[in-house]
């Protein structure tokens, strides 16, 4: 009776896994990839003698099949194929289907001691109003930290010292001022935590201190209106992808948005009669309303029209191209592509940066050149304050002599 269970919970999942990739717009072909392995995980759990609930006979189906021996951390590309088609069954029982997958495990530490501290700081960072983002990168810096004093022979947080701060902060000397700068203020706020300041044995947040001497380290990396013409030029929009791929693109070098505002824009975003884009943007939470240039405003209907995937509930304008129609999780796809483009274009970034933000950089440049004053180029740029602005701006002269904007590409 036990064995009967088993294979019918198994196959009441089988059957809901596939009517959610249906739904998601995954081929017939691909359906029935899945399916082969599913088939043989029932054969399995029929013939099986043990008594086991439906995930552990998945981990143990997928160690006598197919050698998988931790299907949580599978190690080479053959593992995680049959581990992403085991675990979506999983998974589904709660309407979850994960497109990409991250097996990387985090160092673990081997002090107890250090384990509860970072564990305090973790939880003392959840009650504040941060952005996910900042509480992410402020743990990463604390586990850096608190393993890179294990590796010190260090293993209570009592032991602690400048002598170990001083070492940890030499080793870091070469990362950018802005990256050295976090570092110093989380280290700071991890020893002034309660809990922490009365386990040591002296207060050694008041010599991490971060010096502005108003001197900036880099001048940000911008593209002239001809490199950015001959970027777009190359995209072959006679294919879907192209079309995506040169809405998207164009929309950075117009608008000056940023790629975690595109990949989340919404199809009502777009607001066809007054010829604008309007959202709240991720990273400040601050209501823009950008303008839709000709150039695109057409780009746009040719991706809706003719590229964009039908049929789908999801309403973010930007969709992947291949099932399941989602929209992006990480702005890393377009820093692929765009580069793509720099080098068919044969556009030099020896010692710049160049990634979607470079667009953002370039619109104000070219803003600046056409005497926009800073206040209008922060509005565009979606900045509550001019003075971040400034920052944008800190280019040479050569740049400075470059034409505005007002760029009519070929359509």
């Amino acid at each position: 009776m036990q064995k009967q269970s088993e294979s019918t919970g198994i196959s009441c999942r089988v059957e809901k896994a596939k009517m959610m990739m249906a739904e998601k717009g995954y081929s017939e072909r691909t359906i029935e990839n899945y399916e082969y392995i599913w088939r043989s995980l029932i054969e399995y759990a029929g013939a099986k003698e043990e008594i086991l609930c439906v995930d552990d006979l998945i981990a143990s189906f997928a160690r006598d099949r197919y050698r998988v021996a931790d299907i949580l951390h599978p190690k080479t590309d053959r593992e995680k194929d049959y581990a992403r088609k085991l675990l979506c069954l999983q998974e589904i029982t709660t309407g979850t289907w994960i497109t990409h997958r991250s097996y990387r495990q985090p160092e673990q530490f081997k002090s107890t001691d250090f384990k509860e501290a970072y564990d305090c700081y973790s939880n003392r960072l959840a009650e504040k109003k941060l952005k996910q983002r900042s509480i992410s990168l402020k743990r990463q810096i604390l586990r850096d930290f608190l393993l890179f004093a294990e590796n010190e022979g260090s293993n209570d947080i009592k032991e602690l010292d400048l002598t170990i701060v001083s070492h940890y902060l030499t080793a870091k000397k070469n990362l950018s001022t802005p990256a050295k700068s976090n570092i110093i203020i989380t280290l700071r706020d991890f020893f002034r935590t309660p809990e922490i300041s009365a386990q040591l044995t002296r207060d050694l947040s008041i010599n991490l201190k971060v010096y502005h001497d108003g001197r900036y380290e880099r001048l940000p990396s911008t593209y002239s209106k001809d490199e950015i013409r001959s970027i777009l030029s190359c995209i072959d929009r006679t294919q879907p992808e192209g079309k995506k791929d040169y809405a998207v693109i164009l929309m950075a070098v117009d608008t000056g948005m940023r790629m975690s505002d595109i990949i989340n824009l919404k199809l009502t975003d777009i607001k066809w009669s007054t010829e604008s884009i309007e959202f709240f943007q991720i990273k400040t939470g601050e209501f823009v309303s950008a303008s839709i240039s000709n150039a695109l405003k057409l780009a746009l209907l040719d991706y809706l029209m003719y590229a964009r995937p039908k049929n789908t509930a999801v309403k973010n304008l930007f969709l992947r191209s291949l099932a399941p129609y989602t929209s992006y999780i990480s702005a890393g796809h377009y820093y692929k592509r765009l580069n793509k483009y720099f080098k068919a274009a044969g556009v030099k970034t020896d010692g710049k940066h160049h990634g979607m933000h470079t667009l953002r950089h370039s619109l104000a440049a070219r803003l600046m050149a056409d005497n926009v004053p800073i206040t209008i180029i922060s509005e565009s740029l979606g900045h509550k304050y001019a003075n971040v602005t400034k920052q944008y701006i800190r280019i040479d002269t050569d740049k400075l002599r470059l034409a505005a904007l007002e760029v009519t590409f070929d359509e």
